[in-house]
């Protein structure tokens, strides 16, 4: 199953959709009122013409956390193979320098192009730009700035933080591109 980002209409704001009898819910917390923050987009961003895109406040050090739950029925359900991208991990500069920190263990990743995006997803060391302005090299229909992360195991949620190293300017964003998922039958 894959939940297509632009279904759900360009300039949606994103909540939760049903898809194949599994909702999918979005919650946020933290700095999560930047204008446009968690709306369908259907620009291209990371070459993907459909996707959902989380946008940073300018408060210094800003950060959000993204957290998706599947249930059906009211009740937690479990998914496989979970797989999506972060597209546009870039930096600006002084402007803006987008981190990006996975909060669900058991998850593989690979990285577009190590050139531009350096990191493992932790705390420690997250995706992140390879450099301090790449933001020319990381255009909407490049794919220099994508990660693309999936876990084989089964999850009920899965959760990530959007992050800015530095007090960011101007409207900076990351995208998620389509999610693709297999619900546990029971």
């Amino acid at each position: 199953m894959t939940l297509v980002w632009s279904s759900l209409g360009n300039g949606t704001t994103f909540t939760s959709t049903t898809v194949g009898g599994v909702v999918v819910t979005l919650s946020l917390t933290g700095q999560t009122t930047a204008p446009n923050n968690r709306t369908v987009s259907t620009t291209q961003t990371g070459g993907q013409s459909s996707n959902l895109r989380f946008y940073s406040t300018a408060d210094a050090n800003s950060s959000q956390t993204a957290t998706f739950s599947f249930t059906r029925n009211g009740q937690p359900v479990t998914v496989t193979n979970l797989s999506f991208s972060f597209l546009d991990i870039d930096s600006g500069g002084n402007s803006w320098n987008d981190t990006v920190r996975v909060n669900t263990a058991g998850f593989g990743y690979v990285i577009t192009n190590q050139t531009f995006v350096t990191g493992v997803g932790s705390s420690a060391s997250p995706f992140r730009a390879n450099g301090t302005n790449t933001s020319s090299n990381t255009a909407g229909t490049s794919t220099n700035g994508n990660v693309q992360v999936s876990w084989a195991t089964a999850l009920s949620s899965m959760s990530f933080t959007y992050a800015q190293a530095v007090a960011a300017s101007g409207s900076p964003f990351i995208g998620i591109s389509n999610m693709s998922f297999q619900p546990v039958i029971c």
